[in-house]
């Protein structure tokens, strides 16, 4: 287990990071204009890049399902400051993996229980991070429940239904979609766009919200509606 430690040196690298994100969040948040804020926003999506470069295949992956997750959120009828906390959230959400050993996040083997367990851990370890900042508060628990499922076999809780918040089930379609598209250690070859959407539509009552999956196609069928008219221009 050697192999799973981190230095001092990496720990208060990235404790003082994520200060320097919060911070920049709450300044943001409270004092700043808007045009100012999205300087703040892009300091948060650098800090979710510095956490991605440990675990092959994420890089920009906080930024697309921040994307994606606002864009399926607005259908659903979050606006104003909850629009800004579910971006939020997106960013944050995989903070917890600068605390999960390097050699699990890239192992190409499937996990053992032991390694699966902390895996399982990061989404508890984010939502940690978050919420001892009471300007962040606010979405520890959309950060802690990202990976709960509709049909409450996710974790960390095994919460089921309306009991995972809606912001969490949004974010959960975003963020497996964007897995499924994305080479990862665990499956070298990325599915089509078309692939990983079927299976975001198999999932629908069971994994997934079948109102956020709606939602979810809606985003992507006007995306393909918007591209088929650029190439017919």
């Amino acid at each position: 287990m050697d192999s799973y430690n981190f230095t001092p040196g990496v720990i208060i690298t990235g404790v003082l990071l994520l200060s320097l994100a919060i911070f920049s969040v709450y300044i943001s948040r409270v004092y700043l204009p808007a045009r100012i804020k999205a300087a703040y926003v892009k300091s948060i999506t650098v800090l979710a890049a510095a956490v991605e470069t440990r675990d092959a295949g994420t890089l920009g992956h906080a930024q697309r399902v921040a994307q994606l997750t606002m864009e399926m959120a607005r259908r659903l009828g979050l606006d104003g400051d909850d629009l800004d906390r579910i971006q939020y959230a997106a960013l944050i959400m995989d903070m917890g993996k600068a605390r999960v050993p390097q050699a699990i996040l890239n192992k190409k083997d499937p996990l053992t229980p032991e390694e699966w367990e902390i895996l399982k851990s990061h989404p508890r370890l984010s939502a940690e991070m978050v919420s001892a900042v009471p300007f962040l508060a606010d979405i520890a628990d959309i950060v802690l429940h990202h990976h709960e499922l509709w049909d409450g076999s996710g974790y960390p809780d095994g919460l089921a239904g309306e009991e995972i918040p809606l912001e969490s089930r949004i974010l959960c379609v975003a963020a497996d979609y964007d897995a499924m598209v994305s080479e990862r250690p665990y499956h070298p070859r990325p599915l089509t766009p078309e692939e990983a959407a079927e299976q975001i539509r198999l999932g629908a009552g069971s994994k997934y919200d079948p109102r956020v999956v709606e939602a979810f196609f809606d985003v992507i069928g006007s995306k393909q509606t918007t591209e088929q008219k650029a190439l017919a221009a």
